[in-house]
């Protein structure tokens, strides 16, 4: 089982689209996949036809003393989802504790599903509650997006390993192409060697509640998202 987490540099970066689509593309690709949402927006589920209305996940489960393998959606064989939960603003504080109280719980539960799974794919907010170290995957990707905002904030960052993903990539647009150039100039080491290309069949995927390999499979961002997996597939060996 190899663990992978997807967090933006910023808010809106598109990563737990990213996440949803690269899920499918490694489902279609026989591997066995859990996605986990990790980000108390809780929007992950909404890629997979479940409904607004559902309020069940992960956290609601710890904090209501439930068993959280019940919150667990399949939604096909050897696909499914774990969601957040919905959580109202008071109750933020207290997952907190109850996460600290609990050191090592997701390193425990990720044991307990190595056997079942190939991918379990975790989409990560931009800052864990409580601490960075809530989740540690074998592979931590950064989406980032080739504009102005991206480009301060990753000259502010402090040295990290993780790798970069560059998404929605228009190369249409001369700052865009300018930027990629530069980051591939500074940052090759981290950049990972596939680009996703914006693409409104992303966009449209949400909107039908699908992920855009189900949605759009020839659109050039489903297989730009398959690239994706392809490479992660590759790579997996290295990751154990």
């Amino acid at each position: 089982m190899t663990s992978l987490g997807l967090y933006g540099l910023r808010g809106g970066t598109g990563s737990s689209s990213l996440l949803a689509a690269l899920g499918y593309a490694l489902h279609t690709l026989e591997q066995r996949v859990l996605l986990v949402d990790m980000c108390p927006e809780n929007l992950l589920r909404l890629h997979f036809n479940l409904a607004v209305t559902q309020t069940g996940g992960w956290a609601r489960a710890l904090l209501d003393g439930q068993d959280w393998t019940d919150q667990v959606w399949s939604l096909a064989p050897n696909l499914s989802v774990l969601p957040h939960g919905r959580l109202i603003g008071t109750e933020r504080a207290p997952l907190e504790q109850a996460l600290n109280r609990r050191p090592g719980l997701w390193a425990r539960r990720l044991d307990a599903l190595a056997q079942h799974y190939d991918w379990i794919l975790f989409d990560l907010p931009r800052r864990l509650p409580c601490r960075d170290d809530v989740v540690s995957c074998q592979l931590q990707i950064q989406v980032i997006e080739a504009d102005a905002a991206c480009h301060v904030l990753l000259q502010q960052q402090e040295e990290r390993a993780d790798s970069l993903l560059l998404n929605r990539f228009d190369p249409a647009s001369q700052v865009q192409r300018d930027l990629a150039l530069i980051w591939r100039q500074h940052y090759d080491a981290r950049l990972l060697p596939v680009t996703v290309h914006s693409d409104e069949a992303m966009r449209e995927a949400l909107a039908c509640k699908q992920p855009v390999g189900r949605y759009a499979p020839d659109s050039l961002v489903a297989q730009d998202v398959l690239s994706l997996a392809i490479w992660c597939q590759a790579h997996q060996g290295e990751l154990r």
